[in-house]
């Protein structure tokens, strides 16, 4: 009995061709890989290197803080006093990294004159510290110009004034008599425990007097823009006049074109007929 299938009836006698059955082509690369899988097994994943955050890669904090408005200060003393306003500045650290500006005189670069760097610092300035001690109050530029100023400015609300005692002196016979002191009462850092307590009770002091600074600047409202001048204002042009004409001789028409001093011939119309 012969294996080929048996062709139907209606084919028969023709010629029919069988296509052999199509073989699956491997490539010779995929079966030299399969091979190896199998005898060596499925190779480990390698694991990708972690990287660490270095400290250059961390994100700075603002200087100023989110939304925290500049606070300036502006520290007067006599420089016989330099190493109170060191003690002092190095209490107001935290404060000078939340973005509040501490000025004094040491920051005036060679060459600038003095009066008008300070006059323009003191113009900026929201806080105006002085340290009180018998040097400060027997100097004239301290006690007369400087202090004189910012009392000036305090009286117009620009300004608020801190006095911070750093030696027994007199103040009880200035006009600072009538205002609250820093250290509390108004005691120099001699009648404390420790000195660093007196300056902290002074730097803690002049810190609500900052919260309150930023508090008048965080509540006020943006300055209106300045309104125009009389002479900066346009006004409304005025409808101008239509222009008049020179008075000139009048170009004759054809009709009227008569010689000069004959009179023109009044046209006769002819009778209608009745």
């Amino acid at each position: 009995m012969s294996s080929q299938p048996r062709m139907p009836a209606a084919r028969r006698g023709k010629k029919v061709y069988f296509s052999p059955p199509r073989r699956c082509r491997v490539g010779r690369y995929s079966l030299a890989m399969a091979a190896k899988s199998r005898s060596t097994g499925p190779a480990p994943i390698a694991a990708s290197p972690v990287k660490r955050r270095s400290v250059v890669d961390k994100p700075k904090r603002a200087a100023g803080g989110a939304g925290k408005p500049d606070v300036r200060i502006f520290l007067s003393y006599s420089h016989h006093d330099a190493g109170a306003q060191a003690k002092l500045n190095t209490h107001l650290a935290p404060w000078r990294r939340d973005g509040v500006t501490i000025w004094y005189d040491e920051n005036i670069e060679p060459g600038a004159a003095l009066s008008t760097e300070i006059g323009r610092e003191l113009r900026r300035a929201h806080i105006f510290v002085a340290l009180f001690s018998p040097a400060y109050l027997d100097s004239h530029y301290c006690w007369d110009i400087e202090y004189k100023r910012a009392m000036a400015r305090r009286a117009r609300k620009l300004m608020r004034v801190v006095a911070v005692v750093v030696k027994p002196c007199g103040w009880k016979q200035t006009r600072a008599a009538g205002f609250k002191l820093l250290p509390r009462d108004g005691i120099p850092p001699e009648g404390w425990s420790s000195s660093d307590a007196a300056y902290l009770n002074a730097a803690q002091g002049i810190g609500e007097v900052i919260k309150a600074v930023r508090r008048e600047l965080t509540a006020k409202p943006a300055a209106p823009a300045p309104a125009a001048s009389k002479l900066s204002q346009k006004t409304k042009p005025r409808p101008t006049p239509p222009k008049a004409t020179p008075a000139g001789p009048r170009k004759a028409s054809a009709r009227s074109s008569t010689a000069p001093g004959k009179l023109r011939p009044r046209s006769r119309k002819a009778p209608a007929k009745r």
